[in-house]
């Protein structure tokens, strides 16, 4: 288990302690940790978590106690994503590859579609091209969004404002 899969477990009961959990493990899981008198470890905390019957009051009360601090934890984290988002975005803003994996996912599509409808392609194969037409069409579809949805936009502004 990781502190990603332990912040589900604890946000049924306390959303905010289960959602600081996942990016600042350790950080939090001490808080727990300290509290149930266990390991500072995802399968310690867990084990406890099952084992005491008071453990949704608990973890309640410290969300309670650590209000502020676990919000800013949240806030910080989803800052930090963005920058990293946004790195990603400047470093490679004029690059070519949107544009080549786009063209190439179109013509992948094309193939497919044209061995299931024109080709003779042997019955067993022929699910695993309807299975892989779908996976295609799923990222294609994620492709043109860079082209026509936010993504696309929100890096044309990037690249007005830094002019």
């Amino acid at each position: 288990m990781n502190w990603s899969e332990l912040g589900k477990k604890v946000a049924d009961f306390a959303p905010l302690l289960g959602s600081a959990l996942g990016p600042a493990g350790s950080v939090v899981g001490s808080l727990i940790a300290s509290e149930f008198g266990t390991e500072n470890t995802p399968d310690a905390i867990s084990k406890s978590l099952i084992n005491n019957p008071n453990a949704q009051v608990k973890l309640r009360e410290i969300e309670l106690r650590h209000k502020e601090k676990l919000e800013y934890l949240v806030v910080e984290t989803l800052s930090l994503e963005l920058k990293d988002k946004q790195s990603a975005r400047l470093a490679h803003a004029n690059s070519k590859m949107p544009a080549l994996l786009s063209i190439g996912l179109t013509v992948l599509i094309a193939v497919i579609v044209f061995m299931l409808f024109w080709l003779d392609v042997p019955s067993g194969s022929r699910e695993v091209l309807f299975m892989l037409l779908g996976v295609v069409i799923k990222e294609w579809g994620s492709a043109m969004q860079y082209w026509f949805g936010t993504t696309r936009s929100s890096s044309d502004k990037t690249r007005l404002m830094m002019k």
